[in-house]
């Protein structure tokens, strides 16, 4: 029975997958070739199945083996990360959190994110990793951060998921532009315009609006910084796209003009990603803290809200 596995088990697979020899996996678990094999043949006895098939001299796992070595890794990730806080824990090492974000917009509410935490965390380090930014699953993958906050999900990929929060993109230009006045913009309407964005042509509505169209813009503006964004679109150099928390946070825009994107909008969903759905108290007080300022943001003038009231309850 799969309940009666143990972590034995589950590591004798799991290196067994990865070396594709049980000579090296018995020798990694500092067992006997004869012991590790008894303990394979009583597994694959008890689950009714072969776990390994012999190919080219090879042990190459079976789809059973493969999910169980899956569940294997998880299982000794977790682990790791137990003993490392109950060590830091009986040496009164202070506990970390690593973050990257998908958006450098982020970095607008972010720290009334991070200053809720340090009040009930006041010894918790929280490092926020810009460089992170364009690529998070891969920093989640290699262990780099503990979480990561995306909107743009990519599949192959067996991160938990914790819904956060939504917010709408939409097209900002001057008062003056041609489509200033128009209730949304459809796809067609980006060809030949010069757009002002983030991470140019890996940006959502390339990607998810004009790509999908076959809409080709006239020219992709890269700029790193919503003053510099803003203040380009004023001057008439193009057609910005910001989220509408980013635009009530614009001082000043009463030369701006903020357009929906497509007739019912161009809505993202924000998720926190971790490698496993257990995660420590802190970790989960940072993604409650993150769903609260999403609510927040999207309320007029969410700014003087979140100082006035001093925390982010609503």
């Amino acid at each position: 029975m799969l309940k009666d596995l143990s972590l034995k088990d589950l590591l004798l697979i799991r290196l067994i997958a990865e070396e594709g020899s049980l000579t090296k996996a018995a020798s990694l678990m500092h067992v006997s070739q004869p012991a590790a094999s008894q303990r394979l043949s009583q597994l694959q006895a008890r689950l009714g199945d072969e776990l390994f098939q012999r190919r080219n001299g090879s042990m190459q796992p079976t789809v059973v083996s493969k999910r169980l070595a899956q569940a294997g890794r998880l299982i000794d990730t977790e682990l790791g990360k137990a003993w490392q806080d109950i060590e830091n824990h009986l040496n009164n090492i202070p506990a970390q959190l690593r973050v990257a974000t998908q958006c450098y917009t982020s970095y607008r509410w972010l720290p009334f994110v991070l200053r809720e935490m340090h009040k009930k965390f006041p010894n918790l380090n929280i490092d926020v990793l810009p460089e992170a930014t364009e690529s998070p699953y891969a920093a989640l993958m290699e262990e780099a951060i503990d979480v990561a906050l995306i909107f743009n999900k990519q599949s192959g990929y067996a991160f938990h998921e914790h819904p956060l929060f939504q917010d709408e993109l939409f097209a900002v230009m001057h008062k003056d532009h041609e489509f200033a006045r128009r209730h949304y913009l459809t796809p067609g309407n980006f060809e030949d315009q010069t757009l002002v964005l983030y991470t140019g042509d890996k940006h959502a509505i390339v990607e998810e609006v004009l790509k999908p169209a076959a809409v080709q813009p006239g020219r992709l503006m890269q700029v790193r910084m919503t003053e510099a964004i803003v203040e380009l679109v004023r001057s008439g150099a193009g057609i910005a796209v910001l989220s509408g928390w980013a635009v009530d946070d614009i001082e000043h825009k009463e030369d701006l003009k903020a357009v929906r994107i497509t007739q019912s909008g161009f809505i993202r969903q924000w998720l926190a990603l971790t490698q496993t759905p257990s995660v420590p108290e802190y970790t989960q007080h940072f993604i409650s803290c993150l769903s609260k300022v999403g609510q927040l943001i999207e309320q007029p003038n969410w700014r003087r809200t979140i100082r006035r009231k001093g925390s982010l309850t609503l």
